[in-house]
């Protein structure tokens, strides 16, 4: 038998030194229990237990007490009728927010936007998916917290989703790719991003990896007592040191697997040996301390490895980590395991975990072009040195469109980088290009639209395509 409240108490524990934080949160997980009441998820269990395991992975990565309570307060509009407002009266308005961010659109109350060419009455499902997700990127753009209750809520659903159809879970799959983990990955929210993009790698290769999976989990829990072995032996070494604390964590399946296709492009990866998977780095140190700097860290870290654990482990190479932009040191133990190792103080250790959550989201994410969450991105200047961000493999014409539909449509020609020749709208733009566009007006000053159909194979960017595209189908309706 689940015992929720105890499940709940080790949410409580973490606000145990706040008697404000905790009143709220009592009142909030009340609520939220006795809204839930009598509803079911599919495998039988208690609904509130998904709440309750949102929230406890909010508490875990040490958000406060306003973004844990929206993990337990997230499925009521939804499917308890209980409003925004009342959330709002009753708690806060920064959880009442929140929630509304991850609140899904009602599809018997879905508008449909004739303007949108995304957008189609037959298909309302993705239609009002689409319109979910613009709703999330809105309002998480003035709350970026939102984004955690989002990513948390998938996070767990795709943990617990074997009870569904297989088809079921691939359509999951598909919609955390194209939502869900990129948002993650432009947030640098590199707990969320990593977690969520290997239970998706698990769901799709279930089978076909199937041998690859047994075997990583093999490998893993044979290991576990040298690892505990070598955790212990770097917290002692550790004593009188910057060192406050020392993790040692798995590297997750998905990325295991990747390594091993770089290193093994012509074999069949899912049925890898025990053998192979020790060619690749499987386990990610974390030393962390709360005083000092990096350098006085990394010297102290550095010097007890050559001097007292030279017997167990050894540096062999060092790197620059995509999400830390920081330096690693890649480590080989005495039995052949591989290590990246991280020296870093705990407050951007939490940082790396969650993301900044913010200062991103109005460069990276824009509502009007979502391209943006599907590619990589690049820096283009403005004649005035206004930097932009835009999708790789943009046109001069995609950018003319980005600053203003109208500049699209009036374009004449491009200068890039101050340079004296004209440029075509098809020509593709390389990061750090200073673009300046050029139109005709006419006696009133007003740009003339010079708009060409060829221009559909011109641009590359759903926003400068969905200008074309409604601008071509009126002109034909006439």
């Amino acid at each position: 038998m689940i015992d929720i409240d105890e499940k709940y108490q080790a949410i409580r524990n973490h606000f145990e030194k706040s008697p404000a934080d905790l009143n709220l949160l009592d009142r909030v997980y009340e609520t939220a229990k006795k809204l839930h009441d009598g509803q079911y998820r599919k495998d039988g269990s208690p609904y509130i237990l998904h709440p309750i395991e949102v929230a406890n992975i909010l508490a875990n990565l040490d958000f406060n007490v306003d973004v844990v309570c929206a993990g337990l307060l997230h499925d009521v509009v939804e499917d308890c009728g209980y409003t925004l407002q009342e959330i709002k009266d009753n708690f806060n308005e920064n959880i009442a927010q929140m929630v509304d961010c991850v609140s899904a659109i009602d599809k018997t109350k879905y508008q449909f936007d004739e303007n949108d060419i995304f957008e189609d009455k037959e298909f309302i499902k993705s239609s009002a998916e689409e319109q979910t997700f613009k709703k999330l990127i809105a309002i998480g753009k003035k709350n970026p917290m939102g984004f955690a209750i989002k990513f948390a809520d998938r996070l767990h659903n795709l943990r617990t989703i074997e009870i569904f159809d297989y088809n079921k879970q691939l359509e999951k799959v598909r919609e955390s790719e194209r939502w869900i983990i990129p948002i993650a990955e432009k947030l640098n929210s590199e707990h969320f991003y990593r977690e969520i993009k290997n239970e998706c790698f698990k769901i799709v290769n279930r089978y076909s990896a199937k041998t690859f999976l047994e075997h990583y989990n093999i490998y893993h829990e044979t290991n576990k007592n040298n690892i505990t072995a070598l955790k212990n032996a770097l917290n002692e070494a550790f004593i009188n040191t910057t060192i406050n604390e020392s993790k040692i964590k798995n590297v997750r399946e998905y990325k295991v697997y990747s390594d091993l296709e770089t290193i093994f492009p012509n074999e069949n990866i899912g049925k890898v040996s025990q053998g192979q998977i020790l060619k690749v780095t499987n386990y990610n140190i974390y030393c962390l301390y709360s005083k000092g700097d990096d350098k006085q860290a990394i010297d102290d870290v550095l010097r007890i490895i050559n001097k007292k654990l030279s017997d167990k482990i050894k540096i062999i190479d060092v790197k620059i980590g995509r999400f830390t932009h920081k330096l690693y040191f890649k480590l080989k133990d005495n039995l052949r395991n591989m290590y990246n190792l991280y020296i870093m103080s705990k407050n951007a250790y939490t940082l790396q975990k969650i993301g900044t959550l913010d200062g991103q989201v109005d460069n990276l994410i824009d509502d009007e072009n979502l391209d943006y969450l599907s590619t990589k991105t690049m820096k283009v200047k403005t004649r005035s040195g206004e930097v932009k961000f835009v999708p790789e493999n943009s046109t001069v014409l995609d950018f003319a469109f980005k600053l203003h539909q109208d500049l699209g449509f009036g374009f004449k020609y491009a200068i890039v980088n101050d340079s004296k020749t004209k440029q075509p709208p098809y020509l593709k733009l390389n990061s750090g290009d200073k673009v300046e566009i050029f139109v005709d007006r006419d006696s009133n000053g007003n740009i003339q639209n010079k708009a060409q159909l060829k221009w559909l194979a011109y641009v590359n960017t759903e926003l400068a395509k969905k200008n074309l595209i409604k601008f071509f189908e009126k002109r034909l309706k006439k």
